[in-house]
């Protein structure tokens, strides 16, 4: 953390390190499930990295965990787990109807 509360950059790296580690996988095993190559998640693991949502979700799915959680956002158990990756979490609602149905997508605004 910097000294006025606000989390570092390299905070996610350190949560994949940490998650993959308490799994006892390497860095091979976890890129191969998460879709990744092993020198980008070389990357992400060692240095302040700015990613895509799918790398994102790539990355929480093959760890148990939620995008929120991975990102240090949410309630989760203390490995950093959950029971279920919440898949609808992935959806915004609809501006109008506040229904579920609008991918996450670039802002224009």
């Amino acid at each position: 953390m910097y000294g006025d509360g606000i989390t570092g950059p390299g905070d996610l790296g350190r949560r994949i390190v940490a998650r993959r580690q308490h799994l006892g996988w390497s860095r091979e095993q976890l890129a191969v499930r998460a879709g990744l190559s092993v020198s980008y998640l070389t990357y992400i693991e060692t240095h302040p990295a700015v990613v895509t949502m799918a790398c994102l979700a790539g990355l929480a799915g093959a760890l148990g965990m939620t995008v929120e959680a991975l990102l240090g956002a949410g309630a989760t158990g203390q490995d950093g787990a959950t029971a279920t990756p919440a898949l609808a979490d992935l959806w915004i609602p609809d501006v109008i109807t506040g229904r579920h149905g609008e991918r996450p997508g670039l802002s224009l605004g």
